[in-house]
């Protein structure tokens, strides 16, 4: 790699850079080379980015709650807008494929470009640190970050059925699977289904069990 600068921070290990662009598919057709794919940089630079996204979150809205919270940052972590910064940033055309995962559309994939921003993420965080990761993504998802705030804020709820309906599956379902403690103090748990998907969550009333299970079925689709 002979630009080793990426998103304005440049590596001081250009091997980790090199690491973090090459694809599984890759490696299978170049046994010999003495390399690693992405795939461990891309867990690492998964958990960063949820952790500073979360931290922005946290700080500037106060008043929200955790499913709402935890709505947004699905929303801005998800595969499609990592994977258009990932465009942005030229991180498809850079990365090493192999050949019949390239001919067959690879580098427009949206799995791959998220996978690609993340695994680069976790080659900065390396290289440089979480002072350098964190300013990485602060300074690479600004837009994003400043269009979503611009958005109203929308419950888990909301944000799940306009996925769901994005993606062409069924409007999600809530059912109560239990629901426990004193008549004062109930406690709910609730199962929530998009086709195949399903996710729980607990709360004081139906409505707010619904929201949280809503938002972990949003974590999880943000992966």
């Amino acid at each position: 790699m002979a630009d080793e600068d990426i998103g304005g921070y440049r590596f001081r290990d250009p091997s980790l850079l090199a690491t973090a662009l090459t694809h599984s598919s890759y490696l299978h057709e170049h046994p010999d080379m003495e390399l690693e794919d992405f795939e461990r940089l891309e867990f690492l630079g998964d958990a960063v980015v949820d952790l500073v996204i979360g931290e922005l979150l946290y700080q500037n809205h106060p008043e929200a709650t955790e499913g709402e919270l935890t709505a947004m940052r699905a929303q801005l972590v998800s595969g499609p807008p990592l994977a258009q910064l990932a465009q942005g940033l030229g991180l498809p055309e850079r990365a090493r494929l192999g050949r019949g995962e390239s001919e067959t559309g690879g580098r427009q994939r949206v799995g791959l470009g998220a996978s690609l921003y993340e695994s680069v993420l976790g080659a900065v965080y390396v290289d440089g640190g979480f002072d350098a990761a964190r300013e990485f993504v602060l300074r690479t998802m600004k837009d994003t970050i400043v269009a979503a705030a611009a958005q109203p804020r929308r419950s888990p709820k909301t944000v799940l059925q306009e996925w769901a309906q994005g993606q062409g599956l069924p409007l999600p379902s809530y059912d109560v699977a239990e629901t426990t403690g004193p008549e004062h103090a109930r406690e709910f748990l609730v199962d929530v289904a998009v086709g195949d998907l399903h996710a729980r969550g607990t709360g004081r009333s139906k409505r707010e069990a619904q929201e949280n299970a809503a938002a972990a079925l949003l974590e999880a689709t943000a992966r």
